[in-house]
């Protein structure tokens, strides 16, 4: 006896079976016709294109730049070849097809190649952002890190690995930044802790956080740990602001005081101070008014600005005089002591370093920049570097000590930077001479020809930025170009200042020293690029630069004056 469902059941399965049938049928026929070779072309396309793109995205390619060509791919996939009874359409299909995937591997590559430099070129800008930035600021225990992040970009070869590293130096580019902040608002509670000195309050507490502040401040690392001290001195800030009401009379009179100094500070300079002098009522009417924790805060939010801005004007006024006196002294001291060169019979100012083609416009590329009071500070002390170091190449120039003696002025710029247990390596302009000097004791000293008056070198005290033995310098001048030069191997190279300013040997010279820096014929009899001063490197004979590589590394330290 059959169930009644039975004869369903034997329907469904013969027509699973015609179904199956049918579809065996069409794979064979799909499969027939054709050159099998031709097919297996296509076949191969599409795997090396699969592979391509799983390599893409192994190596940090983005996804929105795979997506078109997968969309693609899956486009191919649903066509189907024609019927298998004309060969020539059935091989031209599959050649489309094979020419199809090539074209879309062309277009992985270029994926691959195109995130790659895009990369690449943001991690250099990255460090590049990072040098400058450490470059402005006294932040000496990032310079091992700044080496160590050249080290990976160097050997970083996929995507993700420069994104990575871009990634890890903007985090150091926000830390450095934070502990800059930082470092301001410990100022300013320190300041508030020197107000309320004379007041009724016990500051005990507040004085052991502060100092507790301070250690921390010097312990921390990393982003976190500076996001950490930041919240703790905001409330210490605000109990500190809380305990300032209860001295508002004495706060606001030592306030007052201190932007009414500021206020005679910017007339001695010659400077409008009517606003300062406005804002000044202004903030004595709020002490006028009922005292209340309102009004203090208002207060002294409101003179805080007005001290600030006060001070950023009269920083900036004492900036803009002494980078103009620095220009002055310059040009004054360059046009009374020429190099008449009896080579062109021109006269060349011997500190050209100190002109805008060297320094100069790196000081005033830096007071243009400077808007903020510890950004004007740091102008202000590059120029008084500057100046410094000025005055020490003119005091050297009139130094009769021969070029392998120690130099009075050597000393006098290892004491005022405190380069006693440093190894330097010292470079005088005017002598056109090194001296390498361990803890403030000569080692050697050689003949070098540093950069034309058009390219000097950099005065100033540089770290080593690269080192590199051997390399190929290549100009980034176009042919054509006074300054281009074809590519040159170079034995030993120790950069010193962004923008390709290195310390290597020059084969192609015979002569060193005074005027070198100078048109002049050069014993090579190679006229063309051994006949002037250098792009602003410090060339060397090849035995001497191998010595000074070889008896240098990643901390000394290259000072140019």
């Amino acid at each position: 006896m059959h169930s009644p469902h039975s004869g369903s059941a034997r329907r469904l399965v013969a027509r699973a079976a015609c179904t199956t049938l049918l579809f065996g049928l069409m794979l064979l026929t799909s499969a027939c016709g054709g050159d099998a070779h031709t097919q297996q072309q296509a076949h191969q396309q599409q795997a090396q294109l699969d592979q391509q793109l799983a390599q893409a995205r192994k190596i940090g390619v983005p996804a929105p730049l795979l997506e078109p060509i997968l969309q693609k791919e899956q486009q191919i996939e649903s066509t189907h070849a024609p019927l298998p009874f004309d060969d020539r359409a059935v091989n031209g299909y599959y050649q489309d097809l094979a020419s199809q995937y090539t074209q879309l591997q062309g277009q992985v590559q270029a994926a691959i190649t195109g995130s790659t430099a895009s990369a690449q070129l943001q991690a250099r800008q990255k460090l590049q952002k990072l040098s400058l930035l450490l470059a402005q600021q006294d932040t000496q225990k990032y310079v091992q890190v700044f080496q160590f992040y050249r080290a990976q970009l160097k050997a970083a070869h996929y995507p993700k690995e420069y994104v990575a590293l871009s990634s890890n130096m903007e985090t150091t580019i926000k830390t450095i930044g934070l502990q800059h902040t930082l470092s301001a608002r410990l100022q300013t509670l320190q300041h508030t802790l020197e107000q309320l000195q004379n007041t009724e309050l016990d500051l005990s507490l507040l004085q052991v956080q502060y100092q507790n502040d301070q250690q921390l401040f010097k312990q921390a690392l990393t982003l976190q740990d500076f996001q950490r001290l930041n919240g703790l001195i905001e409330a210490q800030y605000q109990q500190a602001a809380v305990g300032s009401l209860l001295a508002f009379p004495a706060v606001s009179q030592l306030r007052l005081k201190e932007l009414t100094e500021q206020i005679a500070q910017l007339k001695s300079q010659g400077l409008d101070a009517s606003s300062y002098e406005q804002r000044l009522r202004a903030d004595q009417a709020l002490i006028a008014a009922h005292p209340s924790f309102s009004h203090f805060l208002t207060f002294v939010s409101q003179i805080d600005e007005d001290i600030m801005s006060a001070r950023i004007d009269v920083l900036s006024q004492q900036a803009r005089t002494l980078l103009k006196q620095f220009h002055q002294e310059v040009e004054s001291w360059g046009n009374a002591h020429l190099y008449h060169d009896s080579y062109d019979g021109q006269a060349y100012p011997l500190d050209a370093g100190y002109m805008q083609p060297g320094i100069g416009s790196d000081l005033d590329t830096m007071f243009s920049d400077a808007t903020t009071l510890p950004r004007l500070q740091a102008v202000i002390a590059a120029e008084n570097d500057a100046l410094f170091n000025l005055h020490l190449l003119e005091a050297d120039y009139a130094d009769p000590t021969p070029y392998d003696q120690v130099h009075k002025t050597d000393l006098q710029m290892i004491d005022h930077y405190n380069l006693q247990k440093r190894k330097i390596v010292l470079v005088s302009l005017a002598e056109q001479a090194m001296r390498v000097y361990q803890d403030r004791q000569l080692v050697r000293a050689f003949h070098v020809t540093t950069g034309r008056v058009e390219l000097p070198a950099v005065p100033g005290v540089w770290p080593v930025l690269n080192r590199l033995a051997p390399t190929v310098f290549r100009s980034s001048e176009p042919p054509g170009s006074p300054y281009w030069y074809p590519d040159t191997p170079i034995n030993y190279a120790i950069m010193y200042h962004q923008g390709g300013y290195f310390i290597h040997d020059s084969w192609w010279r015979d002569d060193y020293g005074p005027g070198t820096q100078f048109p002049h014929a050069d014993a090579s009899g190679n006229q063309a690029f051994a006949g002037n001063g250098s792009h602003g490197c410090v060339n060397m004979q090849e035995d001497e630069a191998a010595w000074v590589y070889n008896n240098s590394d990643w901390n000394t330290l290259i000072v140019i004056y």
